[in-house]
């Protein structure tokens, strides 16, 4: 990924912090510090409206032009499994299974010049479908089954596109939590979405956590059960991907500086080894939310990616998050380390959020999200439109220091013929 918090990847980390009480972070070798930066809660989950409001849209005073988005929506739990790239192609199973709680949401479209604030009303600014527009997530409150959740505030854009002939507004956005309550009282965390805007004003799509739980009362490391009830998902012309990158080991894995003709530094190119990934959650019952420990797979392929200001030290905050921007190309592979298929993407808006290790508070460590499009597909990935998004978190020194960091990528690809689509199933890692 084009970024500055540049990508390493985690893999089952402990349900409990296995270096408690150590506060010499710089002291710590770069395995123990994956391990602290594992210990977080990731989860898939898919938005759908409940249906019981005929319109979401919020309209300016007189009855003008659509301001904003207000409803409640159903959280279900959505399982993303992509199969080991063959020569085939790259196929991936989307489970969409039952509801398991609720979310509350008020969006407000902005100006491109607001800076917008939790604590702070936009101006009323008109829903224009013809071009991209940023929004304000004034409110995105998840309540699940067991009265457990958080409150959270975040920024996105619109991107209008057309697909078979009719238009849609694709929604993006990254979210910061504000107030957990229940299990997730007193923890922080960030969260990524893609999906649609409805015809009626709700939103359709994706949404990828990642919570820091260093403690693990959020995660479990027991195989949780599949879904219940499979539900038929609303937005069946698009395929979700799933995969993980985390640095590897080696000269070509390393950071290299980017310099400009006249030898400034501009950024960071970033290497990293992509592999398979699962998560999964449930919530409800004694037990109440439970995400199961990220599982980590084999490698896949390859990302080459260049980070402007790359390795930044300004610091990113809930209030003034660090802006990153960048490219990158994601090659994946078959068991033979055949290239079956690329897409190249261009990330827009990414957010960076600062944060110190419980067991290393010497430590800064980052968490952050991202979104942009796909800009070229080649091989499986030829003529392919849609949106590249994620949430990661990461240790960053600039070369040649450490670079430890997990990351979770997505891709919601148009894929009306379903070429993309595996049979709905566990296949691993």
């Amino acid at each position: 990924m084009s970024n500055q918090s540049a990508p390493n990847q985690s893999a089952n980390a402990p349900a409990t912090n296995s270096v408690a009480g150590r506060a010499d972070a710089g002291k710590l070798s770069t395995e123990a510090l994956q391990v602290l930066i594992d210990q977080i809660a990731t989860f898939n989950a898919f938005v759908i409206p409940d249906g019981t409001s005929p319109s979401c849209a919020i309209r300016a005073q007189g009855g003008g032009g659509i301001v904003g988005l207000k409803c409640c929506e159903r959280v279900h739990r959505f399982d993303i499994e992509l199969e080991v790239p063959s020569d085939s192609g790259v196929r991936t199973a989307n489970v969409l299974g039952e509801a398991v709680g609720r979310v509350d949401l008020r969006w407000m479209f902005i100006p491109d010049s607001f800076a917008a604030r939790p604590d702070l009303e936009p101006p009323p600014t008109t829903l224009d479908q013809s071009r991209s527009q940023r929004f304000a997530m004034q409110e995105m409150t998840f309540t699940f089954a067991e009265g457990e959740g958080f409150r959270s505030f975040g920024t996105g854009r619109t991107f209008p596109m057309s697909v078979n002939g009719q238009p849609k507004l694709i929604a993006v956005a990254i979210g910061n939590l504000t107030q957990g309550f229940g299990k997730f009282s007193g923890h922080e965390g960030n969260f990524t979405i893609c999906g649609e805007v409805s015809q009626d004003g709700g939103f359709i799509g994706h949404i990828i956590a990642r919570v820091l739980d260093e403690h693990g009362n959020l995660r479990t490391r027991e195989a949780l059960p599949p879904p219940s009830a499979i539900v038929a998902r609303p937005d069946l012309d698009f395929t979700y991907l799933m995969w993980l990158a985390q640095k590897g080991k080696g000269p070509e894995q390393e950071n290299r500086p980017s310099l400009t003709p006249d030898g400034q530094l501009r950024g960071l190119n970033i290497p990293m080894e992509l592999k398979r990934g699962r998560s999964t959650f449930t919530a409800g019952g004694s037990a109440g939310f439970r995400a199961q420990e990220l599982s980590v797979g084999e490698v896949i392929g390859l990302e080459v990616g260049f980070g402007r200001g790359s390795g930044g030290t300004q610091d990113g905050t809930p209030l003034n998050p660090f802006l990153f921007e960048g490219v990158a190309r994601y090659s994946l592979d078959d068991r033979e380390k055949r290239t079956v298929g690329a897409v190249t993407t261009n990330v827009l808006e990414g957010r960076r959020f600062d944060y110190r290790l419980a067991a290393a508070p010497g430590e800064v460590a980052w968490r952050f999200g991202f979104f942009g499009p796909v800009v070229y597909g080649s091989g499986c990935f030829e003529g392919v439109s849609g949106i590249f998004y994620g949430a990661s978190n990461s240790i960053f020194k600039p070369p040649p220091g450490a670079h430890i960091i997990t990351h979770c990528y997505f891709a919601r690809l148009h894929d009306p013929n379903g070429k993309l689509r595996a049979t709905s199933g566990r296949s691993g890692p």
